[in-house]
């Protein structure tokens, strides 16, 4: 079974989510750039959706799906979660760091740690994502981790301004530099 962890890197700590979280989870959620491309984030994002979110990610079994929340400077600024799948050995990955802090690196910096622990940790053998096809961004930095676009995805759900494809990006552990 595999415990929480805290993880740094050079500007960054990743943890778990606490109860105290709260206001720093609203103060990057509830932005309607950082959600544009998150059609599940409700907008306006309220307090209590805040506060479910926040439970959520406490309650959830870190084995099955680890959530980091991403700090800087002292606030939660963002998320990298993986969804596990232990018995074939591969795993979803989920980020999203709020728009204040966009082109820094910082999302980067962060999916970089926790998929390089998550490889060690669960044995995984690939690490999958997806993305809106117009998000730009998600896109730069998947490639950037060494991510390779695997296909385009019909998309059935409707996004905030129209239906979109989604692209599916992977990473097999032989391909991680350090494997």
């Amino acid at each position: 079974m595999v415990q929480p962890i805290v993880l740094r890197t050079n500007r960054l700590l990743l943890r778990q989510f606490l109860s105290s979280d709260v206001d720093d989870v609203l103060a990057y959620r509830d932005d309607a750039e950082f959600s544009r491309y998150l059609p599940h984030i409700a907008q306006p994002f309220t307090r209590q959706d805040a506060e479910q979110f926040v439970a959520r990610n406490i309650a959830e079994p870190w084995d099955e799906f680890p959530t980091f929340a991403v700090v800087l400077s002292g606030t939660v600024i963002g998320t990298v979660n993986l969804d596990i799948n232990q018995a074939d050995g591969i795993a979803i990955l989920g980020f999203a760091i709020g728009s204040a802090d966009w082109g820094k690196g910082i999302g980067s910096e962060a999916v970089r740690a926790a998929v390089a622990w998550s490889f060690q940790a669960f044995g995984l053998a690939k690490i999958w994502a997806t993305t809106d096809a117009r998000n730009v961004r998600s896109q730069r930095l998947m490639e950037k981790l060494g991510m390779r676009l695997e296909g385009r995805l019909r998309s059935h759900e409707r996004a905030r301004d129209g239906r979109t494809d989604k692209l599916c990006y992977g990473l097999l552990r032989v391909e991680w530099p350090g494997a």
